[in-house]
């Protein structure tokens, strides 16, 4: 008997007592495991040993679940992944924070959240879309270690900062869109004075508008972000933005030789001469 069932929780596949059927609806499949409901979280898994308020949408560990062309509304709750979350192609929409120790594949669908974003490099790409957005009271976003991306979009209207980690760099493959709205996007790093790269591929498209960014660039081998000034976006740069908002690429000047530096120290003494020999004559 599994731990929920134990305590009295509501199975949820094939239990008419349970109203989460409903909400797994065709197309998702849950391969050898089954999904409970409780303290209004659900969660996937075959021993549930964890704290059951922990987090709202656990995927626990060894377990998979499918989306298929489903749609999963969190409903501002978080999502945590210790086993495989497949988006394939639905939607997860509406999670506040985002933890993936496990493995998160993105599929051609969509993961939508409005906090916090921490899976590194167990969020396989594929050719989803990650979208960070309002919602569920959140002010701010961090992203946690280096992720790599299909398309990652960050859109928002109301007070919203996007804190990228300290010397680290998001690749993203497809598509960047950073856009604000009524109040400008903030793009920080997570310590001052210390940037924090996005690396968009050189194939890949971007959208800036609306955005307040400082110590945020992009690293040589990406694309030169927001080309142009920052007003050309209604943006504001607040510097240490390395190739972003139409900084140019500094060039640096090429060291002389040491005949070369000869040769320009004859040449200043020579004209140092001629100018007091003309100075001489006109005196006389």
């Amino acid at each position: 008997m599994k731990f929920a069932e134990a305590i009295g929780f509501w199975p949820t596949i094939g239990d008419d007592r349970s109203s989460e059927a409903n909400l797994l609806s065709r197309g998702i499949s849950v391969y050898g495991f089954s999904v409970y409901r409780v303290f209004g979280a659900l969660i996937v898994g075959a021993w549930v040993c964890q704290p059951l308020i922990a987090a709202d949408l656990i995927v626990g560990n060894g377990a998979r679940l499918s989306l298929g062309t489903s749609v999963i509304d969190a409903g501002c709750r978080d999502v945590a992944v210790s086993g495989t979350l497949d988006i394939d192609g639905g939607v997860l929409r509406g999670a506040r924070n985002v933890s993936v120790p496990g493995s998160l594949l993105g599929g051609t669908g969509l993961v939508g959240l409005s906090g916090d974003l921490s899976a590194g490099a167990n969020l396989v790409p594929e050719s989803g879309t990650v979208r960070i957005s309002d919602g569920c009271a959140s002010t701010q976003s961090q992203v946690i270690g280096n992720h790599q991306f299909n398309r990652f979009t960050v859109q928002t209207s109301a007070p919203h900062e996007l804190v990228l980690p300290a010397g680290g760099t998001q690749f993203i493959a497809s598509a960047l869109e950073l856009i604000g709205g009524v109040q400008r996007l903030i793009l920080r790093s997570s310590t001052f004075g210390v940037v924090s790269f996005l690396n968009l591929s050189n194939s890949g498209t971007q959208t800036v508008s609306r955005v307040d960014a400082i110590d945020v660039g992009a690293p040589p081998a990406g694309q030169f972000l927001a080309p142009n000034l920052a007003a050309f976006y209604d943006s504001i740069d607040r510097g240490n933005t390395p190739r972003f908002f139409g900084d140019s690429p500094v060039v640096p000047v090429p060291a002389m030789s040491d005949a070369g530096r000869l040769l320009l120290i004859l040449l200043m003494a020579f004209m140092a001469i001629m100018t007091m020999s003309m100075t001489n004559r006109s005196g006389r």
